[in-house]
């Protein structure tokens, strides 16, 4: 029996509290999982969001996905951002994902369906390894209690479930930023400095350029918060020169092979949306009120988003009242209040940037949503150990304690319930599109309105898929048989739509098709090279202004099928000459697959916000497939 007590001593010893410390707990008494498991759980959790979550915005489409298939399959839509005259959108991101395309095909499947989804898929395990990664810094450098509310937020909140797996330069920025800030929780030091510069570079250069503003509070903290501050200074610039040379000079060399000009995209972005002068920059676009994202956070992350913002007042007025030490219990880094404060203000800085900014998007916060997480963790430990103080002045330890726990218990629960609420809401009310595209590979052949006169069309007749009111849902070529194409219908869109690549006319079509079916490197090299000799040419009708361009358009006698959004009553719903209800001309048009799509103007906003089993309120319409009867044809 000795011998069993000397380390039982020795463990009590190992984790008594330290002077200051807010709860009573020993850290040998706190579970948290392992980084394996915490790995794996979030695994599983962002590919089902990569199987399950819609595609938010039509710039992940049109801007991302689109030329990657292009660069894929030889055909796509293109924005004006990829005209060479303008060049804002990097080839080398591009290119990225259509390598991962290309081994997916390689490996799994040639169905561009599931090209599609595989892709998603490693995008999923991208996330999931830098979340895994920021889970397990937080619990060796800030606590394991705040680890273990972190992994739990991380994986069920609704922001996480959209951005994740989105094919979108902000997501981009996303992943790196969670790696440099499990970086940035570590102790000062050389690899902290070089790791922490290095990722928020990537993230800036090779997804979006404005993520760079998260690196302040680090550039703060290194200078300013500790010791040698020349050296500090010099060892950033050395860890920036080396950033710029390893990841700007790659970039620039892969955007001059299909812009053919040099250029460098990270900076062409900042001055369009910072300096592009009158008539240009974002706020064309469209401008939202100043707290849009506030509603955007509560709906994305619900209490936790208020309790993210409390959480840096919180841990400066405790401070102020008992002057205590910041670091929850099991820290290794003994944080000051400003050091851990520095780790909590990156989110803080970019919601007031982008809250400044006229034009807002839901997409612009995807940067720091992994950091809403973790000041939301903070926060819910710092309640906890008031609410457990103040009741171990009414009471005993043990029943604090367990108060505390309780009231922990309760803040997650209701979180997990809204967070699987919304989450099934967007799913189930909204995922109409993307259900019903795939069914296209099930209609029959028919002849077709149009003479086939790209690549494709000398070895199988073209035919036309008309969208109108509904482009901004289109999801992409991946969802499109081969041999069927995307036209616009005028509706009362007046902005410049998207328009196909140029295609290389004098190559044979059964030469590019044998070339695209191959899947070795020396097939992807040439799709490349097909590829770069196009990109490099000026393609008409491109403007930065969002000026409408009307040769996108085509008539709809020429479209075998069209997709579109029938409401459920014209009560709310007024046909004009450019937005009729094509699914009611019953003459031209059949039904070939529909599927129900939450009518939001007639719907309730707790209804259409929220999945509520029993609510009543919610008004369907019906998003169609429609074809073209045969009749008509002849």
């Amino acid at each position: 029996m000795p011998k069993a007590a000397k380390p039982l001593k020795k463990n009590v010893q190992s984790n008594q509290k330290v002077k200051g410390q807010e709860t009573p707990t020993t850290v040998s008494s706190i579970w948290t999982p392992s980084l394996s498991l915490a790995t794996k759980a979030l695994c599983v959790a962002r590919l089902l969001a990569a199987i399950y979550s819609n595609i938010s915005d039509c710039d992940e489409v049109f801007n991302y996905w689109e030329p990657t298939h292009y660069l894929q399959y030889g055909w796509g839509m293109q924005t004006w951002e990829y005209s060479p005259k303008y060049s804002i959108r990097s080839w080398a991101y591009i290119s990225l994902h259509s390598a991962i395309g290309r081994f997916i095909e390689t490996l799994i499947s040639r169905e561009k369906i599931t090209v599609f989804y595989e892709t998603r898929g490693a995008l999923a395990l991208a996330s999931a390894l830098c979340e895994a990664q920021l889970y397990d810094a937080v619990v060796k450098y800030i606590g394991p209690r705040v680890g273990r509310y972190l992994l739990f937020i991380l994986l069920l909140n609704t922001g996480m479930f959209i951005s994740s797996t989105a094919y979108l330069p902000s997501t981009f920025a996303m992943y790196s930023v969670t790696l440099a800030t499990a970086y940035f929780l570590q102790p000062p030091g050389r690899l902290r400095t070089y790791a922490v510069v290095f990722l928020i570079g990537l993230g800036a250069l090779v997804g979006w350029p404005f993520s760079a503003a998260i690196g302040i509070p680090f550039v703060m903290e290194e200078v300013l918060l500790s010791g040698r501050s020349l050296t500090k200074v010099r060892r950033l610039f050395g860890a920036g020169l080396l950033a710029l040379v390893l990841i700007l000079g790659p970039l620039i060399i892969v955007d001059y092979y299909f812009y053919n000009k040099w250029t460098i995209v990270p900076l062409n972005i900042v001055v369009y949306n910072v300096f592009g002068g009158k008539d240009r920059g974002p706020d064309i676009y469209g401008t939202e009120p100043w707290w849009f994202y506030l509603i955007n956070g509560a709906l994305n992350f619900n209490i936790i988003f208020p309790a993210a913002l409390a959480s840096l007042p919180a841990i400066l007025l405790g401070n102020l009242i008992d002057g205590r030490k910041a670091a929850p219990e099991g820290s290794k880094a003994n944080y000051n209040v400003w050091a851990l404060a520095a780790k909590m203000l990156p989110m803080y800085l970019w919601l007031a940037i982008f809250t400044m900014q006229p034009h807002k998007e839901e997409r612009f916060l995807f940067v720091v949503y992994p950091l809403i997480c973790l000041n939301g963790a903070l926060m819910l430990y710092f309640a906890r150990s008031w609410i457990e103080k103040l009741f171990a002045h009414l009471t005993t330890k043990s029943r604090a304690t367990a108060i505390s726990s309780f009231f922990t218990r309760v803040v997650l629960i209701l979180f997990a319930i809204l967070s699987i609420s919304r989450s099934l809401s967007l799913y189930l009310h909204y995922h109409a599109p993307m259900n019903v595209y795939p069914h296209l590979k099930t209609l029959p052949s028919l002849p077709s309105n149009v003479n086939g006169s790209s690549a494709l069309g000398h070895i199988a007749q073209e035919r036309n898929l008309c969208v109108g009111k509904e482009w901004y849902r289109f999801p992409s070529h991946y969802f499109l048989p081969e041999g069927v194409r995307l036209r616009y219908l005028k509706s009362d869109f007046a902005g410049l739509l998207p328009k196909y690549f140029e295609e290389e006319s004098t190559l044979d079509g059964n030469k590019l098709i044998s070339l695209l079916k191959e899947r070795g490197l020396e097939s992807y090299i040439s799709a490349l090279r097909h590829g770069r000799r196009l990109t490099s040419k000026e393609v008409d009708g491109m403007n930065d202004r969002n000026e409408e361009v009307m040769d996108r358009y085509v008539d709809v006698g020429t479209c075998d099928y069209i997709v579109d959004y029938t409401p459920p009553t014209q009560t709310h719903y007024d046909p004009t000459a450019s937005q009729p209800a094509y699914a009611l001309d019953t003459n031209t048009w059949a039904k070939h697959h529909c599927a129900p799509f939450l009518d939001a103007g007639q719907t309730p906003t707790l209804a259409r916000a929220f999945y509520i089993p029993g609510l009543r309120g919610k008004v369907w319409g019906e998003y169609c497939i429609l074809k073209r009867r045969a009749e008509d044809l002849e």
